[in-house]
């Protein structure tokens, strides 16, 4: 295993809006697109399974990969956190997100493990 990728769906308030997170764990696999490639697939999975229609992600300010890999898809900073020094970044989910979001999942590498 590389790492992981979550989503959290519980919030009481939206419960169509969900968290999503990424950790590429191993030195050696990250740069190579997998972080990308899981989100993205992901993202398509929510929407399109259980009707998400804005996706929040928590990063870290010095994780500039995270902060650029969101900022690509599309998220926007809505707040920071001085406590934690973190950044949430706010995507929603529109007729031209989808259509962006599929665009993307048709142009990821599709990593196989033979």
């Amino acid at each position: 295993m590389v790492g992981d990728v979550n989503i959290y769906m519980n919030g009481l308030d939206d419960p169509q809006m969900a968290e999503i997170e990424i950790m590429i764990a191993e030195l050696k696999s990250r740069g190579k697109g997998l972080a990308q490639e899981s989100v993205l697939m992901m993202m398509e999975f929510a929407v399109e399974n259980f009707g998400i229609h804005a996706f929040h992600a928590k990063i870290g300010e010095s994780n500039k990969a995270s902060l650029n890999l969101f900022h690509k898809l599309g998220f926007q900073k809505i707040s920071y956190s001085e406590i934690f020094k973190e950044v949430t970044l706010e995507l929603p989910i529109t007729e031209s997100t989808r259509e962006k979001l599929h665009q993307l999942i048709g142009n990821v590498v599709t990593h196989s493990w033979s």
